[in-house]
């Protein structure tokens, strides 16, 4: 049950004033910036870093760099006086900087400032505030943060995985799907491609066509490259899973390497520990079940598949599992955040994907309003905000192939929109980032998710509560369809005596979770099929023109808000408050493609007539450019049965029988020259009829306003209250 009270020392976890300019002599005689409050119930204990001026950031290297190295490896003391003498008396056993020295990366380092960043550390008795005022004293220290403890970092999930098992998945006949990629579960992922639903005649709100990301089009594209890596910035990724291990990437300087656990502080990804209870176990699956929807390997007869997980057991984009939550009691010091980025952009990396934010959540009656919290988490994050910086600005750079030169950082929005509404939420909302909310299977926000005009994007998160069904139980609890959430990979690693069937139900290591979690990865696995696609063509861009294809490759879902639907928390009453707050849509797979690829994209809506002109691509109508023909590529796939387009001067009329997409091919002649443009046609239902059919057809027809027909096409699943299954 989501809870609606929070610590209460939230009010001081950040500082809301802007960081003052270093100045030549240190800090001008001001005293340094502090973040975070020492005493809040948040804050990292016997631990704080300190950000220097340039000046003395460059005279503390120099000093270390003549200092007796330790046994352990790990600089104490820092070689200037005064940080020193605070240094000695508290008995600091570590004043270390927070990225390790690299001469590859130190230009880039210099520009965000990151190389300026060092770690305290010293016994967890000793008062952080009496150690923090005292540093902010002292010349050349800039900004004093004391950090978050990392165990209230948290995946940004609702609820445990519900593991799959045979009875939920009954027979639903030869689908579009299926004939896609033989991976038996594909035809279950809704969120990959949506016909619309019939099977449940009893559900609050059924599946509507085309509630999805466009993806088996794309794949006739592009189905990925082992060249493009992805940080799963997570819980740790089980890099055994049969139906990840041939995406899972390995460090070419040491095959047995897959990424690190910053948990622990060693190279062994720990996905074994179990948290909770003997009674209520929590396994380790969101990072699994993330990585799946990015790059679970397709085609290879198992299991689930992966938005660019290739074909095949080759072709697919790289997972590298960077581990910053555990359940280990010896874990979860220092910064385990910004050490992962450091470690995705200094081994190649070029997307960030981040399905985690912070736990805010107690039990000891301490209540915030939604606008207390929003001003308080507008702080600039201090180091995290310069690790952001760093990975967009450094990440693919020291790679002169890359598709991207720099890097995306992708974060969940957060599943807390239900209790605070439209607030700011950090890291998520920090402007560097692509901030990605969650939709239902029917167009609609998702009951948790957050939402605002900081949030960029929208893509499948999953709803148990759109799939809440108009019956009850025998016992009088409330009956959930679950696959109304995400399939994807979970755990299946035998070392781990699992306490959930999930070894039971012949569907061993694949089950669903909702989540502003499962939407990032969907964003993640997209844009990392994009630059696939973007290689495969020879092209590169830099963030920002990357960022821009990425974010207008959608369709849009605003006219969807509408009515109330059904929360945890109660009824929302009126979706219209989600208007304009939740992106520019819901990504589109297909149209990231086209669009890197230049192709102009024609949206017709499946089995209904479109008239289309085409002059506008030719000149516009007073163009002497004549049109001579046009023929399908692939008419198959739209349902037809002749290659040829006829024309009616510069209109052709299109009548798609099936969903799907064909490249048209029209010849011209313009004086005595011949050439040929081509066109992607698409077909697909619940699309919004237009005038011209040139992609603002993307727009979905809401049920509200177009009743959609009935299919049969997913899993049968039915989730009761919060405790028990049945099939």
């Amino acid at each position: 049950m989501k809870k609606l009270l929070l610590l209460c020392g939230l009010l001081a976890v950040f500082a809301c004033t802007e960081e003052p300019a270093d100045s030549a002599g240190g800090n001008g005689g001001r005293k340094a910036r502090v973040l975070g409050s020492p005493t809040s119930r948040l804050a990292l204990r016997g631990s704080l870093s300190v950000k220097l001026s340039p000046e003395t950031a460059q005279a503390v290297a120099a000093a270390q760099a003549q200092l007796p190295a330790t046994r352990s490896g790990v600089a104490t003391r820092s070689g200037v006086g005064g940080i020193d003498a605070i240094l000695h008396e508290i008995d600091a056993g570590r004043f270390e900087r927070v990225v390790a020295y690299n001469p590859e990366w130190e230009d880039v380092y210099e520009q965000t400032g990151i190389n300026r960043w060092y770690t305290i550390a010293f016994d967890d008795e000793i008062q952080l505030s009496e150690v923090g005022e005292r540093l902010a004293a002292l010349p050349g220290v800039a900004v004093v943060e004391y950090g978050i403890d990392p165990r209230y970092i948290r995946p940004m999930s609702e609820g445990p995985a519900v593991p799959a098992s045979e009875g939920m998945f009954p027979r639903v006949g030869e689908t579009r799907a299926a004939k896609a990629m033989n991976d038996p579960m594909l035809p279950f992922q809704w969120n990959y491609d949506n016909p619309g639903g019939g099977l449940f005649p009893d559900v609050a709100v059924k599946p509507e066509a085309g509630a999805d990301i466009d993806l088996l089009d794309a794949w006739q594209l592009c189905t990925g490259s082992e060249e493009v890596i992805v940080a799963v910035i997570d819980e740790p990724v089980q890099t055994t899973h049969p139906d990840l291990r041939a995406n899972i990437w390995s460090n070419p300087k040491n095959s047995q390497e897959h990424g690190y656990n910053f948990w622990d502080d060693t190279p062994e990804l720990d996905w074994k520990s179990v948290g909770g209870d003997d009674r209520n176990p929590e396994y380790a699956d969101h990072g699994t079940h993330v990585a799946g929807v990015i790059a679970a390997v397709n085609n290879n007869g198992r299991g689930v598949c992966g938005i660019a997980g290739g074909r095949s057991n080759s072709g697919g984009v790289r997972i590298m599992s960077c581990q910053i939550m555990g359940n280990s009691t010896t874990g979860g010091k220092g910064n385990p955040t910004v050490k992962a980025f450091e470690y995705a952009w200094t081994n190649g990396a070029i997307i960030a994907q981040n399905s985690w934010g912070y736990n805010l959540e107690t039990a000891d009656g301490t209540k915030i309003t939604p606008e207390e919290f929003e001003r308080e988490w507008k702080s600039n994050y201090g180091i995290m905000r310069d690790a952001i910086d760093t990975f967009v600005r450094g990440a693919g750079t020291r790679n002169p192939n890359s598709p991207l030169q720099g890097g995306l950082v992708i974060f969940a929005a957060g599943n807390e929109g239900d209790v605070y509404g439209d607030v700011r939420i950090y890291p998520a909302a920090y402007d560097p980032v692509i901030a990605v909310g969650a939709m239902d299977w029917s167009f609609r926000p998702a009951y948790y998710t957050d939402y605002g005009p900081w949030v960029d994007i929208a893509a499948p998160g999953g709803d148990r509560y759109s799939g809440k069904t108009t019956r009850t139980a025998s016992d009088g609890r409330t009956v959930f369809y679950s696959n109304a959430q995400i399939l994807s990979t979970i755990l299946c690693d035998d070392a781990i005596a699992y306490q959930d069937g999930r070894k039971d139900g012949g569907m061993y290591g694949y089950g669903f979770m909702q989540g502003t979690s499962m939407a990032c990865p969907h964003v993640s696995g997209v844009a990392a099929l994009g630059l696939a696609y973007a290689a495969q063509n020879g092209k590169k861009y830099t963030p920002a023109e990357f960022k821009a294809l990425l974010l207008s490759s959608v369709y849009g879902i605003d006219d969807c808000f509408a009515g109330s639907k059904d929360g945890e928390l109660g009824p929302i009453a009126d979706m219209a408050v989600y208007k304009n707050k939740m992106g520019g849509g819901c990504i589109d797979a297909l149209k990231l493609l086209f669009a890197v690829k230049g192709t102009p994209a024609v949206y017709v809506r499946t089995g209904e007539p479109v008239t289309v002109d085409f002059a506008r691509y030719f000149g516009g109508d007073r163009s002497r450019v004549a049109l001579t023909a046009a023929s399908f590529v692939s008419p198959g796939n739209l349902g037809l049965s002749s290659s040829k387009a006829e024309f009616d001067g510069t209109k052709i009329t299109f009548d798609c029988p099936e969903p799907g997409t064909s490249m048209l091919r029209i010849s011209a002649v313009s004086g005595d020259t011949e050439f040929v443009r081509e066109f992607a046609v698409v077909s697909r239902a619940g699309l919004a009829p237009t005038a011209d059919g040139f992609d603002r057809l993307s727009s979905p027809v809401c049920p509200a306003a177009v009743p959609c027909g009935a299919a049969v096409f997913l899993p049968l699943l039915i989730y009761i209250g919060s405790i028990g299954f049945i099939g």
